[in-house]
Order: C-alpha cells, then structure tokens, then sequence
C-alpha cells in the first residue's frame, strides 16, 4: 500500500516561538469568546467575532511552519485541529445567539442564518490528507454538521418570521409558515441521513466488485485476459462515478468529496496500471486501497436506504 504523503520541511527547524505564539493567539479568542457569552450586547458579540478571526488567522499562519516540520502522526492531529475549532466555534456562536432569546429573537435569527450560509458558502475544508483513514469519520460527521446547519437556519428563519410586525389576524398563518418549515427541516434531515447510508453501501459494493475483478484478472487464465479486462474496466468506471458524489448533498459545487480528487486520480493510476500489467505490484497496492474503502464504509452499510 502505498504510504500517507507529509510534506516534508526543507531547512532549520522553526523556533518554537511560533508554538507558543500561536497557543497565545487561540488563548486570546477563548477569552473573547467566553466575555462575549457573559454580556448581552450584540456590538459586542460582533466585535469578539472580528478579532477573534483575525487571530485565528494570525496564529495560523504563525504556526504553520512548525507544524509543517512535524512526524506523520503529529500530521493527523495537526490537519484536523481546524475543523475541531470550526465545530468549537459554531457551538459557542449557536451559544451566544440563544442567549439573546427571547428579548431579542432577531440578533439570534441573524446570527442562525449567517451560520447556515457560513455552511453553505463551504466553511472550514476538510483537510485531504490521510482521505482513506479519515474517510469512516467522514460519513459521520459531514452529515451531522448538514443537519446541524439546516437546523441553525430554520430556527433563525423562524425567529426571524416570528418576529415581523404582522396584523394578529394573520397569525395562525404564521404560525402554518413557521410549521411548514420545520416539517420541512426534519425531511431534508432524514434524506440527508439516507443519503449517507445509501453512499457508503454504493461505494461498498462497487469496491467489492472492484477487487474481486482485479484477483481475478491476476489470477485468470491468458486466454480470458480480455474478457476480465473489460470487466474490471467497467468496475471501475461505476466506482469512479460514486467517488465523485459528495457525501451529504447533491450538488457537486457544494459539499464534501468522499476522497479529494487528487486522491481519487491517484487511485485511477494505480487501478489502470494494475488492470494493464495483472499481477504487478499495483495490484496488490489497488486492492490494499478498495479494503480501506470498504472497511470505512462498513458501519454504514444500509441495503434497504
């Protein structure tokens, strides 16, 4: 199989200032955060909010070089130390927002929307190394985080509808609006889930069919060369189009990818190689990959979705 890629640090090591600046920098937004939950002012709120993305992004691009030079396992924890504080901070924004109900319903329905459109608009990326070990956690979460944004957008829109200057006579109107979204809200929740499970079952099978096709071909006879060939082709034309979806929603422009593309291209090398040349050590490496595909996706395996 082939190893994990760390992008290697060329020179003297960096000082560890660099660490300690950057813990500064995330110590700072935490006190940020935590003064401004303790107040109820909403200029307040929005001035934490500022400055504490502008040190974020300081103490990023302070670190970056020392973590660069770390081992592959400090990789796998430092690669996804921002999408821990992407979740931290739509938890203390979700937080803070409740906390202005019921006075003031409009600041929290500003700030649920502005979390749904942070999602959509494609927030914190999830980080494309190590995409076969991460890809189980994937399927998990990409999916809850969906839901979650969905729910911070229709309860804001709800605050928000709630609280407009419409004639009593219109409430129970209202009322069916507000209803309707929610309903609406648990549909989009439940397909969304469905949709998970119906992936990982796809990718499962199709991974399957993937491997037995490449031992076959390796182990086959001469004369049926061709005829295996041509199957494991086909095999991987229909693993190749379920790679492409994206987990949690149906448009291609917005979502997160099963394995990133530059992974998936990998694959497609290492599979066209191991069909051309049977038997080669590709072969042994593209069936190493559609394992780690299938065991990823095993907890998910849901045949009736």
């Amino acid at each position: 199989m082939l190893p994990e890629p760390v992008s290697p640090w060329s020179g003297a090591r960096p000082a560890p200032w660099r660490l300690w600046a950057g813990a500064t920098g995330i110590g700072a937004v935490v006190v940020l955060s935590v003064v401004a939950l303790s107040g109820t002012s909403p200029t307040l709120f929005s001035c934490s909010a500022v400055l504490s993305a502008l040190l974020l992004l300081g103490s990023y691009w302070v670190v970056k070089p020392w973590c660069v030079a770390r081992s592959e396992t400090w990789h796998r924890v430092i690669t996804f130390v921002p999408m821990t504080a992407y979740v931290v901070t739509l938890g203390s924004v979700v937080v803070a927002a409740v906390s202005f109900l019921p006075d003031q319903p409009v600041v929290t329905g500003l700030a649920l929307v502005m979390i749904w459109v942070f999602h959509v608009g494609g927030g914190v990326r999830e980080p494309t190394s190590f995409a076969y070990e991460r890809l189980r956690g994937r399927l998990t979460w990409t999916a809850a985080l969906q839901v979650a944004a969905m729910c911070c957008g229709t309860v804001g829109l709800v605050c928000l509808i709630r609280d407009l200057p419409i004639p009593g006579r219109y409430a129970p109107a209202v009322f069916a609006t507000c209803l309707s979204v929610v309903v609406g809200l648990v549909v989009a929740s439940s397909k969304v889930f469905a949709r998970v499970r119906k992936l990982a079952t796809e990718l499962d099978d199709r991974a399957q069919t993937m491997e037995r096709c490449l031992d076959r071909l390796s182990r086959g006879a001469v004369v049926d060369r061709r005829r295996l060939r041509d199957a494991a082709e086909d095999a991987w034309d229909a693993l190749n189009r379920t790679l492409r979806n994206k987990v949690e929603t149906g448009f291609h422009q917005y979502g997160t990818f099963v394995i990133p593309s530059d992974t998936r291209k990998v694959l497609e090398r290492l599979v066209t190689e191991a069909i051309n040349n049977p038997g080669a050590p590709s072969y042994r490496d593209a069936v190493a990959q559609m394992h780690m595909l299938r065991t990823a996706c095993r907890t998910k395996i849901d045949t009736l979705a």
